[in-house]
């Protein structure tokens, strides 16, 4: 397994797919909102095996101190190997590498455990992002 920044628009494109599979088409989130304003400004990275990519996920500063991560995604043939626990250490690695100390994310409550299990802390109140019940949570680096 490998995981790359995708910083070519080939490698964005995979990460679109791999979203577009995970948030759109199984968990019917609007198409319109999959994609927003803040795509430029963001680190993307997939992860591949063999010749897949079968994750995704990006960060983007939030403030000085903090990365927030977002679009965390696996391929729903893929899910339960650890791919995404490696992701978000790997993220976490080149995020503490750039100097943020924090990091935050928006989890959907069905994946609470996963992010606990990485260290965080709910930091919310529920609230609804595209129609799913999301906490915020926050970590330390």
């Amino acid at each position: 397994m490998d995981i790359i920044t995708a910083n070519t628009d080939e490698l964005y494109e995979q990460c679109l797919d791999i979203r577009f599979k995970v948030f759109v088409d199984e968990q019917k989130v609007p198409e319109n909102e999959e994609v927003d304003q803040f795509e430029k400004e963001c680190t993307h990275f997939l992860v591949k095996i063999d010749d897949e990519y079968v994750g995704t996920a990006r960060f983007r500063a939030k403030s000085e101190n903090t990365v927030k991560i977002e679009r965390v995604a696996v391929h729903s043939t893929y899910r339960g190997r650890g791919i995404g626990f490696k992701l978000m250490e790997h993220m976490h690695e080149v995020a503490k590498i750039n100097g943020y100390t924090y990091a935050v994310l928006g989890a959907q409550v069905q994946a609470v455990k996963f992010y606990e299990s990485l260290g965080y802390e709910i930091d919310s109140d529920i609230f609804l992002d595209a129609g799913i019940e999301h906490y915020m949570m926050k970590k330390s680096l």
